[in-house]
């Protein structure tokens, strides 16, 4: 339904997209480089320097460029002055999801506001935090939050369909609708897109179109859409 940055009840894309639950990896050989007893000979030392040339390279990258993403965590650099700072945001983001995580949402929201002040212009705050205000019930500052996303980044698909499910929550259905329009405009394959909206032309009694939007969301491998699809089929054949 819902597009996470966290990975459980809700969906956030993300960032995952389908979920930015994602860790990059080095699997390390456990043989090592037998030696020789033998004098080196010229071509033995080239592939010597090849081969340690290669693991430099490869570690320059894992630990330089391809630095482990953590769900838990901004997938960001902090300046050494934020490194220094008691609190940085990276700390209080980690704590919001680790909060919501517990279901402690009070807290969690506590954390994500942290953040916020922090930094203001980061978006997956706010995008964190929307989701549980969803989660609480609280759809107005849910969707203030989504807004604020919006205005910080106009093409964040996921934050339209976020938002989206906020106002299908309070029965504004057109507006759920267009907002999907929009996540699909950015995204043609977001799957929860399609079954926000479908669920919206289930409510408003349009269920061939609810009924192409859940079979689409299903197509794409969103087993709530599914779910929906195979329920609407059975009731309204």
């Amino acid at each position: 339904m819902l597009n996470y940055l966290f990975i459980k009840t809700m969906v956030i894309k993300d960032y995952k997209g389908n979920n930015s639950d994602r860790t990059l990896g080095l699997h390390r050989g456990k043989s090592a480089i037998k030696r020789e007893t033998s004098s080196p000979t010229p071509r033995k030392i080239v592939m010597w320097v090849a081969v340690f040339g290669l693991v430099f390279f490869i570690n320059y990258l894992f630990f330089v460029h391809l630095k482990p993403i953590n769900k838990k965590e901004i997938n960001r650099e902090l300046t050494p002055r934020e490194h220094n700072m008691p609190d940085n945001i990276a700390e209080w983001f980690d704590k919001g999801y680790k909060r919501y995580e517990e279901g402690d949402l009070q807290r969690a929201i506590e954390a994500y506001t942290k953040a916020i002040i922090l930094k203001p212009e980061e978006t997956r705050s706010y995008f964190n935090r929307g989701i549980v205000y969803i989660k609480m019930g609280k759809h107005d500052k849910a969707i203030n939050d989504y807004n604020k996303v919006i205005a910080l980044n106009p093409n964040y698909a996921e934050a339209y369909n976020n938002r989206g499910w906020a106002y299908l929550k309070k029965a504004l259905f057109d507006h759920t609708i267009k907002d999907c329009n929009e996540a699909l405009r950015l995204n043609p394959a977001m799957a929860t897109a399609y079954h926000t909206r479908g669920m919206a032309y289930k409510a408003q009694g349009l269920f061939d179109m609810a009924r192409k939007d859940f079979q689409r969301s299903c197509e794409l491998g969103n087993d709530s859409g599914c779910q929906a699809y195979g329920e609407l089929s059975k009731t309204k054949r």
